[in-house]
Order: C-alpha cells, then structure tokens, then sequence
C-alpha cells in the first residue's frame, strides 16, 4: 500500500496530466451552471443569483456563446418559439425518414422497453452479457472483490453505494446515457455541482475504462478516490 501511495502521489500524477489534457476545459464546461446555460437558456439563469457559486463561470460562458452567435440566447429561444409552424413543414416532408428510422430502431426499442423495470442488479447482469464481458473481467477491471460482486449478482435486491456503483459502470464498459440509467436504478445521479462527478463522467465519455487512471486524476483534483 505504501508503495502505491508513492507512485501514485508522484509519477502516476504527471503521467495523468499528460495524457488527459482536455480534462480541466471538460470540468469547466460541465461543472454547475456552465452546461446549464446552453440546455435551459434564460429559463435557468433567472435562478442563478450573483455571486452565487459558479456565476462567474455561466456569465462568461453566456457572453461568449452570445458573442459567437451575434446575437442574445434571449432572441434566439424566441426565434425557435417562432419557428414551429416552419419545422412543422419540414417534419411532413421527412416523414418517409422518419418512419425508416421508427422500423431500423423497433428491436433496438423493444429491448430497452424490456428492461424498463429491472433492477440494478438485473440491469447490471444484462448489460455485461450485452457486451459479452465475463463476470471476471468486470469486477477486476472495477477493482472489487469477488466475493462483492457475488453478492451483487446473486442478490436481485442488493442496493450498493454510489462509489461501487460507479466503479461497475466502468467495469462493464458502459457510455454515459447506460452509466446514467444503471446508477438511476440504485437511486444515485451524477451531479454537475460534483467535481468527483464531473472528472468520472469525462473518462466514460472517453470510454477510458480504468480506475487507476480516474484515480490519478481525482487525486490530481484533492478529491476522494474510488481505490483506498
């Protein structure tokens, strides 16, 4: 363990800063209001007092995509408010598309919709053989034991922490979207006002699937890791 903590602290941290460089405009870009803006737009900022944590963060990131746009985000939801009846013509004219899409993505659909209600455990179990994983490989790669994992499987009702959670999100390998619904499914979220959070959703993104390397950069962060 002493040992760990050596490289870990050290080599394995410069290592992490070369390697993911985007990572601090990704935390940047994500962390508390700044995504917020471009998905609610002035529907969420009226609730985003000055001075507040993270105001500093959202008003440069308005001015800036304002700045790009040449115009106020203000006018521009207007302006797609104003725009339906257009988009409504254009939807008739692609509904040959459309229905080519509905039949491509029927079976991916009914599977989902076959899954709406398992639980974690379930759903766990089902992604992991989607993926044609075996059972030995997801919980190394997650760095668990066996024996929890066992008991997971086992258990149809076994409710985990977030912390195992998440690490069995990266030993089945899942994107994001299946990283949001497994942990969903355990009552957890990931949050845009944790960092912790934050820095594991930038490596599922970029389908790094390896606990030492998140590790290295929640460390980098002073920010509690997943491995003790």
């Amino acid at each position: 363990m002493l040992i760990y903590l050596v490289v870990f602290d050290t080599e394995a941290t410069r290592l992490g800063l070369n390697l993911y460089p985007d990572l601090e405009a990704y935390i940047d870009h994500n962390y508390v209001c700044d995504k917020r803006e471009v998905e609610y737009g002035d529907r969420y900022f009226g609730s985003v007092r000055k001075n507040a944590p993270g105001y500093d963060a959202y008003r440069i990131e308005r001015e800036r995509v304002e700045k790009a746009v040449k115009r106020p985000i203000a006018d521009i939801e207007e302006c797609c408010v104003m725009s339906a009846p257009m988009m409504a013509d254009t939807q008739a004219i692609e509904d040959d598309d459309y229905e080519d899409f509905l039949e491509e993505s029927e079976s991916a659909l009914k599977e989902r919709m076959a899954h709406m209600s398992d639980t974690f455990q379930q759903y766990l179990m089902y992604l992991i053989g989607l993926r044609g994983l075996t059972n030995s490989e997801v919980y190394k790669r997650a760095i668990i034991t066996k024996q929890l994992f066992s008991k997971i499987k086992l258990n149809e009702e076994y409710h985990p922490d977030k912390a195992t959670a998440m690490r069995l999100c990266v030993g089945a390998k899942l994107n994001l979207d299946e990283t949001k619904d497994l942990l969903a499914r355990a009552g957890y979220a990931l949050s845009p006002c944790d960092k912790r959070d934050i820095i594991f959703s930038f490596f599922i993104e970029h389908e790094v699937f390896d606990m030492i390397e998140i590790d290295i950069a929640l460390e980098e962060h002073g920010l509690p890791c997943f491995i003790e």
